[in-house]
């Protein structure tokens, strides 16, 4: 059985082990169609528009963060507008507005 690690990559033909970082982002953005996916630090810009999604000011703690989190996705949760379409579509995508901005600022708050 072949490893992955065992095999050759980028256009030197190098061992994975063996690539620069260089060469490693050109491998992954071939790998997703010309695209290398982000995973960078989100800007305070963002970081404040993610607070006012939770109805949160821009000095809000984590432990802050988690409740107001808590608190509106039971507020907005679509299994309480089941009966009104409209509604119900809403809710859905607040859910998701509110999981985005948690998950961005989960990962801010992580790398500080």
């Amino acid at each position: 059985m072949t490893r992955l690690s065992d095999g050759k990559f980028g256009r030197s033909g190098k061992k994975l082990a063996d690539l620069t970082d260089e060469e490693l982002v050109e491998e992954r953005a071939t790998r997703h169609g010309g695209r290398v996916p982000s995973r960078s630090k989100p800007t305070w810009k963002r970081v404040r528009q993610y607070l006012a999604n939770l109805e949160l000011s821009p000095g809000a703690t984590w432990p802050e963060i988690e409740r107001a989190y808590k608190r509106l996705r039971e507020r907005y949760s679509p299994d309480k507008h089941e009966g009104h379409p409209e509604r119900h579509e809403a809710a859905q995508e607040l859910n998701s507005s509110l999981m985005n901005a948690y998950a961005a600022l989960r990962e801010y708050f992580r790398q500080e």
